[in-house]
């Protein structure tokens, strides 16, 4: 049977001087066999978790510089600390770091105002429902790990499933995700989804591509409520060994979820 980890989140614990921290498992570890590492997205979520910690209010956007690796079995520590205090929204910052290493800088803001007004600028993508689009394995492009967290089912795009795999390129991904052990989709690991977008780049590009993320942002619009979620990637543009992802999670009833910005240093690999 496939190993199914519980959570997509890492699990912090307070230490005696006021930071967090959290082992790095395994399961959580994205790369090639004896050279694995945390995937960015749980480290962006778990700073993301520090900061609502410490302000005590939910996350409305947050954004992550990477400096370094988080290897499997060693240590993350988490010093949050508040940089604006004000009535029902609140800043704040924290650094990370592996053992006595700088791993990444994360600031976000938090709070929610009693404010009426909706809108929202962009629809869900018109794609098959859940039950009618296929489930399709992320291992060859991400890791057998993160295919064990979320079950991915894709709704629109290309996504390779062979080694030679060609496309016809230029095309945007949609996929519906949900956490493989079950239970509603929280805004924590709305972060973890949107480390996925990736796997939009060889449909982007028609021909086998991966990425390493420099930098994550999202922006929490609603607090998802549901058990699975609609990932739309759009590969923005890409230069100089660089390419700019925006993805936005919708919930199945056609709810703007939030929108992730990423930038990933482009790998493209020839097929056979």
């Amino acid at each position: 049977m496939t190993p199914v980890t519980a959570s997509p989140l890492l699990r912090l614990h307070a230490a005696t001087d006021g930071s967090l921290l959290a082992s790095v498992p395994e399961p959580l570890c994205v790369g090639r066999p004896g050279e694995t590492f945390l995937f960015g997205g749980c480290a962006f979520a778990a700073g993301i978790e520090a900061m609502e910690r410490l302000t005590g209010l939910p996350v409305i956007v947050a954004s992550a510089q990477f400096a370094a690796k988080a290897r499997p079995g060693e240590q993350l520590g988490f010093v949050p600390e508040l940089t604006a205090d004000g009535r029902v929204l609140r800043q704040a910052r924290v650094a990370l770091r592996v053992g006595s290493r700088p791993f990444a800088w994360m600031h976000g803001a938090f709070g929610r105002r009693n404010e009426p007004t909706l809108h929202q600028g962009e629809a869900m993508p018109v794609v098959p429902g859940v039950a009618d689009c296929p489930v399709h394995s992320v291992a060859r492009l991400l890791s057998s790990n993160v295919n064990n967290l979320f079950e991915f089912r894709l709704a629109a795009g290309q996504l390779p499933d062979r080694e030679d795999w060609l496309g016809d390129g230029g095309q945007d991904l949609a996929c519906w995700v949900s956490v493989r052990s079950g239970g509603l989709i929280s805004r924590l690991v709305l972060p973890v989804i949107a480390d996925c977008a990736a796997i939009a780049l060889p449909g982007a590009l028609g021909r086998p591509a991966t990425g390493t993320s420099l930098d994550n942002a999202i922006r929490v619009v609603a607090e998802p409520e549901c058990a699975t979620v609609l990932a739309a990637t759009r590969i923005e543009g890409i230069r100089d060994g660089v390419a700019h992802a925006t993805t936005r999670i919708f919930a199945p009833d056609g709810r703007l979820l939030a929108v992730a910005q990423q930038s990933l240093i482009l790998r493209t690999r020839q097929p056979g």
